[in-house]
């Protein structure tokens, strides 16, 4: 059902300067029982919508807190080695370099792990769906499911090659998810 919120605003607008009956007529006119049903079935919608952003919300603030713990462990480390390596010269600072990388290369990193593995994961989510548009455009479906259907009518086809390779970028946005193929 369509809400005409305007409508609404304008009877209830009415009703509260002129309160008058044919205000009141009109206002129950636009008011109706289903009206009312799809304006609490909106507020729902929304409440639940709002408590999945707060959900997600507090869980990006828990990652970002975790990254910038990290992140301050990491410059903190690094402070510590500079204040034991001089680096008054070129050798120097290789050496310097050397054991900082070291360092890095050692240090772990959950939250930073955590999140590189979700960012290499979305770059392959948008890779997967640019290639199910592709296949679908392609080979004139109306969309990639359609054409995951069809491939058993077509074995051996490019198509069938096309859609595995997608099915198996979606395996692995997944295990870069869990971590894996860092």
């Amino acid at each position: 059902m369509t809400i005409d919120y305007q409508a609404l605003r304008d009877a209830a607008v009415a009703v509260e300067t002129e309160p008058m009956h044919q205000n009141f007529v009109a206002f129950r006119m636009a008011f109706t029982p289903s009206v009312a049903l799809a304006l609490l079935d909106e507020i729902k919608r929304l409440e639940d919508t709002n408590i999945d952003a707060m959900c997600r919300i507090a869980e990006l603030e828990t990652n970002l807190a975790a990254l910038v713990a990290e992140n301050a462990g990491l410059k903190h480390a690094m402070a510590v080695t500079l204040e034991h390596v001089s680096v008054t010269d070129a050798g120097q600072a290789g050496v310097a370099a050397m054991i900082i990388n070291d360092a890095l290369h050692h240090s772990e990193t959950p939250a930073t792990d955590a999140f590189l593995s979700e960012v290499r994961a979305q770059g392959v989510d948008a890779a997967i769906e640019a290639a199910k548009n592709l296949v679908a455009q392609e080979y004139e479906y109306k969309d990639f499911k359609a054409a995951q259907s069809d491939c058993c009518m077509h074995p051996g086809s490019d198509l069938v090659g096309k859609v595995e390779m997608t099915e198996w970028l979606v395996d692995f946005a997944a295990q870069l998810r869990k971590g894996g193929n860092q």
